[in-house]
């Protein structure tokens, strides 16, 4: 993503949606919500880069630490955690991926297509279709 977002610096916007597999990861909403708790203090990006670095074990406590490594203010991190508001935001994240039938992570999509070919070439080669149909 990192190189079409280099690549289509005006015409690419990505959009990122939670769609945490509980049935499979039983600490899959935790990671989701953590990473919507460290948003609302600007950090989304680096929790989200340090829970895939432990993906293998994202139990609470494990969850935490990298919350105060990456500096989050704890005191607001555990209250967004166990606020309403962030599961209802990751739910609803969810719920829109269902109604697309993402089936599990990752998956992609431009412009409401999904990406079957991920490779640079094949997401520039659907950007490049779709700015030719814009004109």
């Amino acid at each position: 993503m990192d190189q079409v977002l280099a690549a289509y610096p005006k015409d690419v916007r990505f959009v990122y949606k939670q769609f945490p597999l509980e049935q499979i990861h039983q600490n899959a909403m935790n990671a989701a919500k953590a990473s919507v708790a460290a948003g609302n203090q600007g950090k989304f990006w680096e929790m989200h880069d340090e829970l895939f670095k432990i993906s293998r074990n994202l139990a609470m406590e494990e969850i935490r630490k990298k919350a105060e490594q990456i500096g989050l203010d704890m005191k607001k991190f555990d209250a967004d955690m166990a606020s309403a508001e962030t599961e209802k935001a990751v739910r609803a994240d969810l719920e829109l991926g269902k109604t697309v039938d993402v089936q599990g992570t990752p998956t992609m999509f431009i412009n409401g297509k999904r990406v079957m070919n991920r490779s640079l070439e094949g997401m520039k080669a659907i950007v490049d279709a779709e700015l030719k149909k814009k004109g």
